[in-house]
Order: C-alpha cells, then structure tokens, then sequence
C-alpha cells in the first residue's frame, strides 16, 4: 500500500506508513505555510494610517476605528517572531512597537475628539 503522505510502497498489511509512520488508508492534506511576519508589516502600516487619519477633524472616526484595529492586531504581530524564532525578529518587533504607539495615539485622540 502506497503512503498517501511520503509515497513510501509499505506491505498490504501495514497500518503505518514504515517510513514516516502517517496512518495508511488516510489522505494527507500538506499544511500551508504562511508567512506571517505579514502581521507586523500591517501592524505598521495600520499604525501609520490610524495616526495620519486621526488629527483630521473629518475622518478622525476612521482613525480611532483603525487605532483600535492596530491595538487588536499588534498585541499578537508583536509576538508573532519571537513564536517562529525569525532571524530578523528585532527588527519585526520593532515595527509592531511601532505600529502599535501610533495605534494607541491615534485611538486616545480620536476618542478625545468625539468627547470634545
């Protein structure tokens, strides 16, 4: 019996697989590898936006609104390359940081200006 996962041939009697011990008779459905250091490039870039949106009297509610979604986003980008051990993880969190004072600026002002 072949192994849907390796392509090892193992015996017709074998329950698994004799080379990578996948469970014969299962299909293997390969897991997708995302990058996600994506999440602190958009925890930057939405930091960045919230805060320039926010100091203008017509689309502070925009800001605030992205404010709070950098706030959400950066708690876990900012966690996100210490967890996959990224060589390039300083810098990454870095720019969450970033990401997320702007978000909280922009997220107090605009609150601050829908109060004033």
């Amino acid at each position: 019996m072949k192994c849907s996962k390796c392509g090892f041939e193992n015996s017709e009697n074998a329950i698994f697989c004799e080379k990578c011990d996948w469970k014969l008779g299962e299909t293997y459905i390969p897991e997708m590898r995302v990058n996600k250091s994506i999440f602190n490039y958009v925890t930057l870039i939405v930091g960045i936006a919230a805060a320039a949106l926010a100091f203008f009297e017509s689309t502070y509610m925009v800001g605030t609104i992205l404010g709070a979604i950098g706030l959400i986003l950066g708690g876990y980008s900012f966690n996100v390359p210490r967890l996959m051990n990224a060589e390039n993880k300083n810098v990454l969190m870095l720019m969450s940081g970033i990401g997320m004072i702007l978000s909280v600026f922009a997220f107090i002002y605009g609150i601050y200006q829908m109060v004033a």
